[in-house]
């Protein structure tokens, strides 16, 4: 008697313990869900609210992202091009400053001669090229800093005119009108549309 107690009550924990089973296309459709969520939370950032530019500023920090999110894809061209224009300058510049230091450098004494760039070039020259180059390089990382400013602000201000209403009902008319004594006088008249009515 004990012992059929015993049986029935593990059968009986048994049943309790164990979890129910789990239909399987439910299971397809929760390992699909975080999926999907990710996939619309992408989606989302782009779609929603959109033309943001608030969003359009963020996304400019990666250079041409602001204009990717704007849709002119016409501009990346100008943007990469002037990027890589402003980095070129920023290497060419640093490249012949440290020439120029290295040659001062040899001239003075502190390192050997035959690792002098311009062993024939007199020092005033040297001297004339390296606060030339330091010049223009720092120029150039100003400039960088000013293409990252022009490109947050292009997006931006294309975020904001995205929804500009550019209607046929804005209009510009010249008239021909004749005053009291009777001479032509030219004049310049606006029309503008509010709610339907002028």
């Amino acid at each position: 008697m004990v012992l059929l107690l015993f049986v029935c009550s593990s059968n009986l924990l048994k049943g309790q313990n164990a979890p129910e089973p789990i239909p399987s296309d439910s299971v397809s459709t929760e390992k699909a869900k975080p999926e999907l969520r990710k996939k619309n939370s992408l989606f989302r950032y782009f779609k929603e609210d959109y033309p943001s530019p608030k969003k359009a500023v963020i996304l400019a920090i990666v250079p041409g992202m602001g204009q990717v999110y704007n849709k002119k894809f016409w501009k990346l061209p100008l943007v990469y091009g002037s990027l890589g224009g402003v980095i070129y300058a920023i290497n060419y510049n640093t490249t012949n400053y440290n020439r120029t230091v290295q040659s001062l450098e040899a001239k003075a004494g502190n390192i050997p001669v035959e690792n002098d760039p311009f062993p024939s070039t007199p020092v005033n020259a040297v001297q004339a090229r390296r606060n030339s180059f330091d010049k223009n390089r720092q120029l150039s990382w100003i400039g960088l800093i000013g293409f990252y400013l022009i490109s947050a602000g292009d997006a931006f201000v294309d975020a904001h005119l995205k929804d500009f209403n550019v209607d046929d009902n804005i209009s510009f008319k010249l008239n021909f009108e004749q005053s009291i004594y009777q001479q032509p006088v030219v004049g310049l008249g606006l029309s503008l549309t509010i709610d339907g009515k002028k």
